[in-house]
Protein backbone atom coordinates (compact mmCIF):
# COMPACT_ATOMS: atom_id res chain seq x y z
CA UNK A 1 0.00 0.00 0.00
CA UNK A 2 1.47 3.16 -1.18
CA UNK A 3 1.88 5.98 1.90
CA UNK A 4 2.60 10.06 1.02
CA UNK A 5 5.87 11.95 2.94
CA UNK A 6 3.27 12.53 5.70
CA UNK A 7 1.41 9.12 6.44
CA UNK A 8 5.68 8.32 6.67
CA UNK A 9 6.42 10.80 8.81
CA UNK A 10 3.69 10.11 11.39
CA UNK A 11 4.13 6.06 11.26
CA UNK A 12 7.90 7.37 11.67
CA UNK A 13 7.09 9.68 15.30
CA UNK A 14 5.06 6.45 16.55
CA UNK A 15 7.80 4.43 15.51
CA UNK A 16 10.31 6.49 18.02
CA UNK A 17 7.51 7.07 20.72
CA UNK A 18 3.76 5.81 20.51
CA UNK A 19 2.73 7.69 23.59
CA UNK A 20 3.43 11.03 22.70
CA UNK A 21 0.00 13.21 21.75
CA UNK A 22 -1.08 14.49 18.25
CA UNK A 23 0.03 17.29 19.14
CA UNK A 24 3.35 16.47 19.76
CA UNK A 25 3.38 14.52 16.12
CA UNK A 26 1.88 17.29 14.51
CA UNK A 27 3.85 19.76 15.40
CA UNK A 28 7.03 17.48 14.14
CA UNK A 29 5.57 17.06 10.92
CA UNK A 30 3.26 19.88 9.54
CA UNK A 31 0.23 19.07 10.16
CA UNK A 32 -2.94 20.63 12.46
CA UNK A 33 -3.34 18.17 15.99
CA UNK A 34 -6.93 17.17 13.77
CA UNK A 35 -5.09 16.19 10.82
CA UNK A 36 -2.48 13.97 12.03
CA UNK A 37 -5.79 12.08 14.02
CA UNK A 38 -7.48 11.88 10.91
CA UNK A 39 -4.74 10.17 9.31
CA UNK A 40 -3.88 7.46 12.14
CA UNK A 41 -7.66 6.36 12.15
CA UNK A 42 -6.96 5.78 8.43
CA UNK A 43 -3.66 4.10 9.04
CA UNK A 44 -5.52 2.02 11.61
CA UNK A 45 -8.56 1.06 9.34
CA UNK A 46 -6.52 0.20 6.19
CA UNK A 47 -4.50 -2.61 9.11
CA UNK A 48 -0.96 -0.69 8.43
CA UNK A 49 -1.49 0.06 12.38
CA UNK A 50 -2.34 -3.17 13.84
CA UNK A 51 -1.47 -1.51 17.37
CA UNK A 52 0.89 -0.09 20.05
CA UNK A 53 2.80 -1.37 22.52
CA UNK A 54 5.11 -0.68 25.38
CA UNK A 55 8.58 -2.03 24.85
CA UNK A 56 9.49 -4.18 28.09
CA UNK A 57 12.66 -5.50 29.63
CA UNK A 58 10.95 -8.62 31.45
CA UNK A 59 14.58 -9.81 32.48
CA UNK A 60 14.61 -6.79 34.52
CA UNK A 61 11.28 -8.65 36.25
CA UNK A 62 12.83 -11.81 36.76
CA UNK A 63 12.42 -13.86 33.14
CA UNK A 64 14.92 -15.47 31.47
CA UNK A 65 14.18 -15.53 27.40
CA UNK A 66 14.53 -18.52 25.25
CA UNK A 67 14.44 -18.75 22.05
CA UNK A 68 13.89 -22.26 20.29
CA UNK A 69 14.14 -23.36 16.44
CA UNK A 70 13.48 -26.50 14.60
CA UNK A 71 13.80 -28.20 11.37
CA UNK A 72 10.63 -30.83 10.80
CA UNK A 73 10.87 -34.53 9.45
CA UNK A 74 7.86 -36.29 8.13
CA UNK A 75 5.34 -33.81 10.05
CA UNK A 76 1.93 -33.47 8.41
CA UNK A 77 -0.17 -30.51 9.08
CA UNK A 78 -2.75 -32.49 11.73
CA UNK A 79 0.67 -32.57 13.43
CA UNK A 80 1.95 -28.75 13.18
CA UNK A 81 -1.51 -27.95 14.17
CA UNK A 82 -1.00 -30.01 17.43
CA UNK A 83 1.99 -28.43 18.33
CA UNK A 84 1.05 -25.18 17.74
CA UNK A 85 -2.24 -25.53 19.71
CA UNK A 86 0.14 -27.18 22.80
CA UNK A 87 2.56 -23.85 22.23
CA UNK A 88 -0.94 -21.33 22.41
CA UNK A 89 -2.02 -23.25 25.68
CA UNK A 90 1.37 -22.76 27.18
CA UNK A 91 1.27 -19.30 29.20
CA UNK A 92 5.08 -19.25 28.63
CA UNK A 93 5.01 -19.24 25.04
CA UNK A 94 5.10 -15.66 24.29
CA UNK A 95 5.93 -16.49 20.04
CA UNK A 96 5.03 -18.70 17.89
CA UNK A 97 5.95 -18.34 14.19
CA UNK A 98 6.41 -20.63 11.14
CA UNK A 99 9.47 -19.74 9.21
CA UNK A 100 11.26 -19.96 5.78
CA UNK A 101 15.00 -20.56 5.40
CA UNK A 102 17.45 -21.76 7.94
CA UNK A 103 15.01 -22.91 10.03
CA UNK A 104 10.88 -24.24 9.46
CA UNK A 105 9.47 -23.11 12.90
CA UNK A 106 10.64 -21.32 15.81
CA UNK A 107 9.08 -20.37 19.58
CA UNK A 108 9.83 -18.13 22.35
CA UNK A 109 9.58 -18.78 25.85
CA UNK A 110 10.34 -17.05 29.27
CA UNK A 111 10.58 -18.62 32.21
CA UNK A 112 11.49 -17.31 35.85
CA UNK A 113 13.93 -20.49 36.50
CA UNK A 114 15.67 -23.07 34.42
CA UNK A 115 13.96 -25.96 36.02
CA UNK A 116 10.71 -24.36 34.78
CA UNK A 117 11.81 -24.18 31.29
CA UNK A 118 13.45 -27.18 31.75
CA UNK A 119 10.08 -29.30 32.85
CA UNK A 120 8.42 -27.66 30.16
CA UNK A 121 10.44 -28.99 27.06
CA UNK A 122 10.93 -32.35 28.70
CA UNK A 123 7.02 -32.50 27.98
CA UNK A 124 7.35 -30.98 25.46
CA UNK A 125 9.79 -33.37 23.89
CA UNK A 126 8.26 -36.16 24.99
CA UNK A 127 5.02 -35.10 22.69
CA UNK A 128 6.35 -34.05 20.00
CA UNK A 129 10.67 -35.28 19.80
CA UNK A 130 9.81 -37.44 16.43
CA UNK A 131 9.37 -34.82 14.20
CA UNK A 132 12.49 -32.75 15.29
CA UNK A 133 15.11 -33.24 12.72
CA UNK A 134 17.59 -30.57 14.33
CA UNK A 135 17.03 -28.18 17.07
CA UNK A 136 18.73 -24.95 18.71
CA UNK A 137 17.99 -23.40 21.99
CA UNK A 138 19.45 -20.76 23.27
CA UNK A 139 19.17 -17.73 25.86
CA UNK A 140 18.42 -14.38 24.91
CA UNK A 141 20.47 -11.88 27.21
CA UNK A 142 19.54 -8.69 24.99
CA UNK A 143 17.06 -7.87 22.13
CA UNK A 144 16.98 -4.02 20.68
CA UNK A 145 14.31 -2.91 18.51
CA UNK A 146 15.30 0.24 16.50
CA UNK A 147 12.48 2.85 14.89
CA UNK A 148 11.82 1.91 11.03
CA UNK A 149 13.91 4.35 9.41
CA UNK A 150 13.23 3.74 5.87
CA UNK A 151 10.01 5.45 5.99
CA UNK A 152 11.79 8.34 6.09
CA UNK A 153 15.18 7.85 5.13
CA UNK A 154 16.47 9.45 8.88
CA UNK A 155 19.36 8.68 10.30
CA UNK A 156 20.00 8.11 14.08
CA UNK A 157 22.52 6.87 16.77
CA UNK A 158 22.23 3.60 18.79
CA UNK A 159 23.76 2.15 21.71
CA UNK A 160 23.80 -1.63 21.24
CA UNK A 161 26.42 -2.54 23.88
CA UNK A 162 24.80 -5.89 26.03
CA UNK A 163 24.57 -4.77 29.57
CA UNK A 164 24.71 -7.00 32.68
CA UNK A 165 21.11 -6.61 34.08
CA UNK A 166 19.53 -6.53 37.64
CA UNK A 167 15.95 -7.48 38.87
CA UNK A 168 14.22 -4.37 39.39
CA UNK A 169 11.66 -4.44 42.62
CA UNK A 170 7.89 -4.14 41.33
CA UNK A 171 4.70 -4.74 42.86
CA UNK A 172 1.67 -6.03 41.17
CA UNK A 173 0.27 -2.27 40.53
CA UNK A 174 2.93 -2.01 38.40
CA UNK A 175 2.54 -5.43 36.40
CA UNK A 176 -0.99 -4.72 36.05
CA UNK A 177 0.25 -1.34 34.26
CA UNK A 178 2.82 -3.24 32.35
CA UNK A 179 0.64 -5.72 30.77
CA UNK A 180 -2.09 -2.72 30.05
CA UNK A 181 0.94 -1.01 28.02
CA UNK A 182 1.97 -4.06 26.77
CA UNK A 183 -1.58 -4.01 25.10
CA UNK A 184 -2.21 -0.53 24.39
CA UNK A 185 1.05 1.58 25.08
CA UNK A 186 -1.73 4.75 23.95
CA UNK A 187 -3.98 4.30 26.51
CA UNK A 188 -5.45 7.42 28.11
CA UNK A 189 -3.77 7.64 32.10
CA UNK A 190 -7.26 7.73 33.41
CA UNK A 191 -8.36 4.68 31.81
CA UNK A 192 -5.38 2.66 33.88
CA UNK A 193 -6.25 4.82 36.77
CA UNK A 194 -10.01 4.11 36.65
CA UNK A 195 -9.58 -0.25 36.11
CA UNK A 196 -6.97 0.16 39.03
CA UNK A 197 -8.75 2.43 41.15
CA UNK A 198 -6.29 4.82 41.50
CA UNK A 199 -5.83 8.25 40.67
CA UNK A 200 -4.05 9.77 37.69
CA UNK A 201 -1.08 11.39 39.08
CA UNK A 202 0.17 7.61 40.91
CA UNK A 203 -0.10 5.83 37.61
CA UNK A 204 1.93 8.45 36.28
CA UNK A 205 4.47 8.64 38.78
CA UNK A 206 4.64 4.56 38.21
CA UNK A 207 5.16 4.45 34.62
CA UNK A 208 8.22 7.23 34.88
CA UNK A 209 9.41 4.81 37.80
CA UNK A 210 9.11 2.18 35.28
CA UNK A 211 11.07 4.08 32.85
CA UNK A 212 13.33 5.27 34.75
CA UNK A 213 14.58 1.74 35.81
CA UNK A 214 14.39 0.70 31.92
CA UNK A 215 11.84 -1.86 32.36
CA UNK A 216 9.83 0.33 30.03
CA UNK A 217 12.10 0.63 27.13
CA UNK A 218 10.06 3.16 24.96
CA UNK A 219 6.76 3.13 22.93
CA UNK A 220 6.11 1.14 19.78
CA UNK A 221 3.51 0.95 16.59
CA UNK A 222 2.51 -2.48 15.49
CA UNK A 223 2.83 -2.31 12.07
CA UNK A 224 1.39 -5.06 9.44
CA UNK A 225 5.07 -4.78 7.04
CA UNK A 226 3.12 -6.69 4.67
CA UNK A 227 0.58 -3.60 3.76
CA UNK A 228 4.17 -1.56 3.42
CA UNK A 229 5.08 -4.04 0.48
CA UNK A 230 8.17 -5.80 3.49
CA UNK A 231 8.89 -8.96 3.96
CA UNK A 232 10.77 -9.73 7.73
CA UNK A 233 13.96 -11.41 7.61
CA UNK A 234 16.37 -12.53 10.65
CA UNK A 235 20.34 -12.84 9.69
CA UNK A 236 22.52 -14.58 11.35
CA UNK A 237 26.34 -14.12 10.96
CA UNK A 238 29.32 -16.48 11.44
CA UNK A 239 32.83 -15.28 11.42
CA UNK A 240 36.06 -15.93 11.44
CA UNK A 241 37.55 -13.56 13.67
CA UNK A 242 36.88 -11.12 15.42
CA UNK A 243 38.93 -8.18 14.24
CA UNK A 244 36.97 -6.61 11.88
CA UNK A 245 33.55 -7.10 13.94
CA UNK A 246 33.30 -3.13 15.23
CA UNK A 247 33.60 -1.99 11.66
CA UNK A 248 30.97 -4.67 10.68
CA UNK A 249 28.52 -3.94 13.30
CA UNK A 250 28.40 -0.21 12.02
CA UNK A 251 27.97 -1.32 8.62
CA UNK A 252 25.41 -3.36 9.93
CA UNK A 253 23.74 -0.50 11.72
CA UNK A 254 23.83 1.93 9.14
CA UNK A 255 20.97 0.31 7.03
CA UNK A 256 18.26 1.18 7.01
CA UNK A 257 16.41 -1.06 6.81
CA UNK A 258 17.36 -2.70 10.03
CA UNK A 259 15.20 -3.07 12.82
CA UNK A 260 15.99 -5.12 15.22
CA UNK A 261 19.34 -6.52 16.71
CA UNK A 262 19.57 -9.60 19.31
CA UNK A 263 22.14 -11.28 21.18
CA UNK A 264 22.28 -15.11 22.84
CA UNK A 265 24.03 -17.24 24.09
CA UNK A 266 24.73 -20.49 21.73
CA UNK A 267 23.69 -18.48 18.65
CA UNK A 268 25.40 -16.78 15.96
CA UNK A 269 28.15 -14.28 16.29
CA UNK A 270 25.89 -11.25 14.72
CA UNK A 271 22.08 -11.70 14.69
CA UNK A 272 19.63 -8.80 13.26
CA UNK A 273 16.51 -8.05 11.86
CA UNK A 274 15.99 -6.39 8.80
CA UNK A 275 12.47 -5.48 6.74
CA UNK A 276 13.42 -5.91 2.84
CA UNK A 277 10.77 -5.78 -0.09
CA UNK A 278 12.31 -9.10 -1.80
CA UNK A 279 15.02 -11.22 -1.79
CA UNK A 280 16.83 -9.29 -4.37
CA UNK A 281 17.23 -6.71 -2.06
CA UNK A 282 18.22 -8.84 0.77
CA UNK A 283 21.11 -10.87 -1.66
CA UNK A 284 22.34 -7.18 -2.44
CA UNK A 285 22.96 -6.22 1.03
CA UNK A 286 24.43 -9.51 1.66
CA UNK A 287 27.07 -9.38 -1.44
CA UNK A 288 28.08 -6.31 0.19
CA UNK A 289 28.69 -7.43 3.41
CA UNK A 290 30.74 -10.05 1.92
CA UNK A 291 32.79 -8.25 -0.11
CA UNK A 292 33.69 -5.54 2.56
CA UNK A 293 34.31 -8.08 5.08
CA UNK A 294 36.02 -11.16 3.92
CA UNK A 295 36.33 -12.45 7.96
CA UNK A 296 32.34 -13.44 7.32
CA UNK A 297 32.22 -17.37 7.24
CA UNK A 298 28.59 -17.87 6.53
CA UNK A 299 25.29 -15.82 6.66
CA UNK A 300 21.94 -17.24 7.22
CA UNK A 301 18.63 -16.20 7.19
CA UNK A 302 15.25 -16.73 7.75
CA UNK A 303 11.91 -14.85 7.06
CA UNK A 304 8.34 -15.05 9.31
CA UNK A 305 5.73 -16.19 7.25
CA UNK A 306 3.28 -16.94 9.90
CA UNK A 307 2.52 -15.57 13.43
CA UNK A 308 0.81 -17.93 15.75
CA UNK A 309 1.13 -15.55 19.22
CA UNK A 310 2.84 -12.92 20.12
CA UNK A 311 1.84 -11.04 23.67
CA UNK A 312 4.14 -8.55 25.08
CA UNK A 313 4.18 -9.46 28.57
CA UNK A 314 4.19 -12.50 31.16
CA UNK A 315 0.88 -13.87 32.09
CA UNK A 316 1.61 -14.57 35.16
Amino acid sequence: MQLNIKDKKILFELEKDAWQSNSAIAKVVGLSKDAVGYRIKQLESKGIIRGYRAMIDVSKLGYTLYRIYFRWIDISKEELNKIIDFLKKDKGAWWIGKLDGSWDFAFAYWSKTDKKFYDFYKSFSEKFRKYIKDKLISPIISYKEIPRRYLTNSKMNFDFNVEDKKIEKFDEVDFNILKMLSKNSRILLIEIASKLKLDNMTIFHRIKKLEEKKIILGYKVDLDVGRLGKDFYTVEIDLNGFSKIEELKNEIYSLPELTARSASIGGNDLEFDLELENSQEYYKIIENLKSKFPEIREIRYFRVIENYKLIGMPEE
